[in-house]
């Protein structure tokens, strides 16, 4: 099975999400929507989802993490404990830096939910991050290189020597492509 994770202010009804399922009719394609920013529920609430997921499709021994954003730091905290392989798209990897800039009143646009990003989320989010990459876990890591809102050489530099990784030209934060990466996540899928 795939599990989709989405970033910050996004919802398990994303559209990566979407076209996930769309495009691979024949996979369990799940995208639970959780509070991405906060160190202190996130793991505990995606660890009940997937567990509660194998449960219901015992059949589904394989399991790849496709994170976004805020999604691809969860997959690497939570891959190597679950057993899974995880493809990250565009993954942020210093949210408890790169956030900063964002702290106070906070919109989630795809469930409508206000919120306050408090230094008490920051601080949680560097108490759980990974120091180093994992080589044991398989990994692809798929970069847009005019990335916007993230430098993509933290996560190129991070991951060297760890699984792949695939920087595409120009895009964006939202990573443009999507097209040209299905077959390198359904190659690491299928490797699992």
């Amino acid at each position: 099975m795939i599990v989709y994770l989405h970033g910050l202010n996004s919802s398990g009804g994303s559209a990566k999400a979407r076209w996930l399922r769309e495009r691979l009719p024949a996979l369990t394609v799940l995208a639970p929507t959780y509070v991405a920013h906060d160190a202190a529920i996130a793991p505990g609430v995606l660890r009940g989802y997937i567990a509660h997921a194998r449960m219901q499709r015992p059949h589904d021994r394989k399991l790849l993490l496709v994170g976004s954003s805020l999604g691809g730091f969860w997959a690497q905290v939570l891959a190597p404990t679950l057993g899974a392989g995880m493809a990250l798209i565009n993954p942020a990897l210093l949210p408890d830096e790169s956030l900063q800039r964002y702290l106070g009143p906070q919109r989630n646009d795809a469930t409508g939910e206000s919120y306050e990003l408090t230094r008490a989320h920051i601080e949680g989010l560097a108490r759980v991050r990974p120091r180093h990459c994992d080589a044991s876990v398989p990994t692809l890591v798929l970069l847009d290189e005019a990335d916007e809102v993230i430098d993509y050489r933290l996560a190129r530099d991070f991951y060297r020597g760890c699984g792949k990784t695939l920087l595409y030209p120009g895009g964006s934060h939202r990573f443009e492509h999507m097209v040209e990466a299905l077959p390198e996540i359904l190659a690491l899928y299928d490797s699992l």
